[in-house]
């Protein structure tokens, strides 16, 4: 309790300043952040304090470059602050009906912000509409537990059903890959989109492990399940990220394409967890943490970047000086390359797979490897995806204009910070490393995946930053600055631009994968997304709404016997969950 009292507090302070004033309300969240930072390192107890640490990080950086940011009315700044006291409240609370509240205080706040600042009810309204029906399911998960206490679950119902719900919030339900987070979160203000894509996403990663690790019993059939939603969804979010016209869209639907690739982390934790393998248990928890710590630091930074823009289409886009290093290190990170955070995490994931195949050594086995190679290619996708992002944004032709440095800083701060942490956090919290000298490469310096005893592969994430830096620098003092050579240009089959557009940069698979890339998107339009599955989500509707008609007129027709028939229906499934419970 005093945890969260002390963690609390300072935040409903910053609320009441927020109303007063914008700046010293920003100000105000970055110190209840710091705040949070101290009191979550100094009570640490266990790999759900992570999450903590890793929120309070983004809540610092991003309520700093807000202070000059936020030209959106006196509203935003309370509107931003209220929505990170409810995820406060969701990561120090034990008790449902607390972690219940802190999922609305959360998304209520939001939704009105969005609504304040949207130019059409369309994206509030989708945000809204999937943030309840993610809090449907969590209420149900809850209510099945049959207890007011995140205590240890004998069945594991509560965690299924409460799963899909958190999946919602993290953008890959329903039917995987859908255009509704890049709609609510692209819309936003960047400092709210910030928050909502590195934070509150990562509240649902938070509810399905802490959930988890009180099931004692997880089916293996539902692990293996939510480990091939998440393969599908790297690959997808991947690509409709790439071949995406919206600035906030493309990293939005990167979003998506990280979130997917740790549930499948979480997938690995619990089937190795029934499977009583513990070495590849503790390296998946290890790898749930550490692709939370790259997906949430890195994706504040680019969204904060995204603020810097006055379009929304990349093709139009502002190149920014002065951050180009700072995104580049961003995106490396977010595309899996050593020695960044997030490429420790890709290559743990990959590695975890492979060997999970390699110890089950039977039909199954295959599933795995399928999921690797559906992760691999999205990674390959994810690159290209982030070359796009940086190309267009920020690396050529520069403008003339200089950031401030309340703005600036925040952005390559998250950058350097994604880099110090892939060669220093393995180390600290990572148990698995190799104590004698290999290649020249220093001893403990070398990580380790094991299973049983024995090891499968290894990675130093200290000895590839040395070597990169060394190799970096004799390049530079032999070849000096690099020259841009100018070429003939080939818009990968776009007529009549003389540019070489990031519409035309991202034509080749557009014209490759037509058949699942809506045609009339086929235009050089600012879009949110290219979802082929909206077509069949509209389908399901209609055909929803069609039975529900011809079922109303033909049964809910004021007949007496139906309504009798109705009782007994619901009696008999309410005896069936209480007998479950």
């Amino acid at each position: 309790m005093n945890v969260l009292l002390y963690s609390l507090v300072p935040f409903i302070i910053s609320i009441i300043f927020s109303v007063l004033d914008r700046k010293i309300g920003y100000i105000s969240t970055a110190i209840s952040s710091i705040i949070l930072l101290i009191v979550s390192i100094y009570s640490f107890s266990g790999v759900l304090s992570f999450f903590s640490i890793i929120s309070a990080s983004v809540w610092i950086i991003a309520s700093i470059f807000s202070i000059e940011y936020d030209n959106y009315g006196k509203w935003l700044s309370p509107l931003y602050t209220l929505t990170i006291l409810g995820m406060v409240l969701i990561l120090n609370t034990n008790n449902y009906l607390l972690f219940l509240a802190g999922w609305e205080i959360m998304t209520i706040p939001s939704y009105v912000a969005i609504g304040l600042t949207a130019k059409n009810h369309r994206p509030p309204f989708i945000f809204m509409a999937f943030g309840e029906l993610s809090t449907a399911l969590i209420l149900f998960g809850f209510l099945i537990s049959n207890t007011t206490n995140f205590n240890y679950l004998a069945t594991p119902i509560p965690l299924i059903v409460a799963t899909f719900g958190f999946m919602i919030k993290m953008g890959i339900m329903p039917f995987l890959v859908s255009e509704w987070l890049p709609i609510a979160h692209g819309t936003a203000p960047s400092n709210l989109s910030a928050i909502l894509s590195a934070t509150m996403t990562l509240m649902g990663v938070f509810g399905i492990l802490k959930m988890s690790f009180l099931t004692t019993t997880i089916p293996t059939g539902f692990s293996l399940t939510i480990m091939s939603i998440g393969a599908f969804t790297v690959f997808f979010g991947a690509l409709y990220g790439y071949v995406n016209e919206n600035i906030k869209g493309i990293l939005a639907f990167s979003t998506i394409e990280n979130n997917g690739a740790i549930l499948v982390a979480l997938g690995l934790y619990m089937i190795s967890k029934q499977l009583n393998l513990s070495s590849i248990e503790y390296i998946s928890t290890i790898t749930v943490v550490l692709y939370s710590f790259a997906h949430s630091l890195a994706k504040t930074g680019l969204f904060l970047s995204a603020g810097l823009q006055e379009k929304q289409s990349i093709s139009y886009a502002k190149k920014i000086r002065n951050i180009a290093i700072g995104l580049s290190l961003l995106a490396s990170s977010m595309s899996g390359l050593l020695p960044n955070i997030g490429g420790v995490a890709s290559w743990l994931l990959l590695e975890n797979l492979f060997m999970f195949s390699y110890v089950l050594h039977n039909t199954i086995s295959i599933l795995f490897i399928g999921i690797g190679a559906s992760i691999a290619m999205g990674e390959g996708l994810a690159t290209a995806l982030l070359i796009r992002y940086i190309t267009y944004t920020s690396l050529f032709k520069n403008t003339k204009q200089q950031l401030s440095k309340i703005m600036k800083y925040p952005i390559l701060s998250s950058s350097f910070i994604v880099l110090i942490l892939g060669f220093t956090l393995p180390y600290l919290i990572y148990p698995y490393r190799n104590t004698t000298t290999i290649y020249g490469m220093l001893a403990n310096s070398v990580i380790l995946t094991q299973y049983y005893s024995s090891t499968f592969g290894g990675i130093s994430p200290l000895y590839i930053f040395l070597l990169t830096l060394f190799f970096s620098i004799i390049t530079y003092i032999a070849f000096g600055k690099p020259k841009i050579r100018k070429a003939e240009i080939w818009n990968n089959g776009v007529d009549g631009q003389e540019e070489y557009t990031a519409f035309a940069m991202a034509n080749n698979i557009r014209q490759m994968l037509k058949k699942i890339l809506r045609s009339e998107e086929e235009k050089f339009l600012p879009t949110y997304g290219l979802d082929v599955f909206w077509e069949y989500i509209y389908k399901l509707a209609n055909l929803i709404r069609r039975f529900g008609k011809t079922f109303g007129e033909t049964f809910i027709n004021s007949s007496i016997s139906w309504y009798i028939i109705y009782i007994t229906l619901a009696l008999i499934i309410m005896i069936i969950v209480a007998s479950m419970g």
